[in-house]
């Protein structure tokens, strides 16, 4: 795919250009992304627990589709986004057999923000296009729900993609401690990542309902239940 051609796929997404399926109506009259199945959009900062949500929400029979899971399928699997990765971002962040080297190319777009607008650029239209197939297919297997876990939703722009917009928030505190555990993270590169996405309050502003999951697994259950029953899916 050229980068013409993804400008304006990402142009079109961002502005919510983008054909929707079904006729339904969101509460509140808004138009529904598909009339026979709810999509709940997941976000929330890096290290939140947008994964841990998820898993939940399978717990209850709920299908999810994880964005995060699509981006590394697509830079390991798809020629594509191989050869303009290459060509924006150079042989340097590919190992010798040809595989994209993850963490190379993280430095390098948390270093530079022009530089991960270009490989967002390359990768948020296909992203919209497989959650869309992937959700179709779920509707016409009959699922009446699913949770789409999206880390940069607003940042893309793509509240029209989603009926509900869950954000998961989490004590400020304890994510920095959460990133430098999990992401072997000292305290620079933890602003570093976090200075690259939304404030997660601005997120949860945004959001139609936030989920705290600052405690224990059991207390984020409660909270997911809680959240199901207020949208009667108890």
């Amino acid at each position: 795919m050229s980068g013409i051609i993804v400008a304006i796929l990402l142009a079109s997404v961002a502005a919510g250009a983008w054909y929707h399926y079904g006729r339904g109506k969101r509460a509140g009259g808004k138009k529904r992304v598909n009339d026979s199945i709810l999509v709940i959009g997941v976000t929330g900062a890096r290290a939140s627990g947008k994964s841990l949500i998820g898993t939940l929400f399978a717990e209850r029979g709920i299908d999810v589709i994880d964005t995060d899971h699509l981006v590394h399928e697509l830079l390991a699997q798809s020629k594509e986004v191989m050869a303009a990765v290459r060509q924006r971002f150079g042989d340097g962040v590919f190992s010798a057999d040809g595989v994209i080297l993850r963490p190379a190319l993280s430095n390098i777009i948390y270093a530079d923000v022009k530089a991960r607008k270009d490989l967002e650029a390359i990768l948020h239209p296909l992203i919209v296009i497989e959650c869309r197939r992937r959700i179709k297919e779920l509707a016409l297997a009959g699922k009446k729900v699913v949770a789409v876990l999206v880390p940069l939703l607003f940042e893309a722009g793509l509240e029209k993609e989603y009926d509900l917009i869950l954000a998961v928030m989490v004590d400020e505190a304890i994510l920095r401690e959460r990133m430098k555990a999990r992401d072997k993270l000292n305290d620079a590169e933890v602003e570093v990542r976090l200075a690259a996405q939304m404030p997660q309050e601005e997120k949860g502003r945004r959001a139609h309902h936030r989920i705290d999951n600052s405690g224990t697994i059991e207390q984020t259950r409660e909270n997911l239940s809680g959240f199901l029953a207020e949208i009667g899916l108890s």
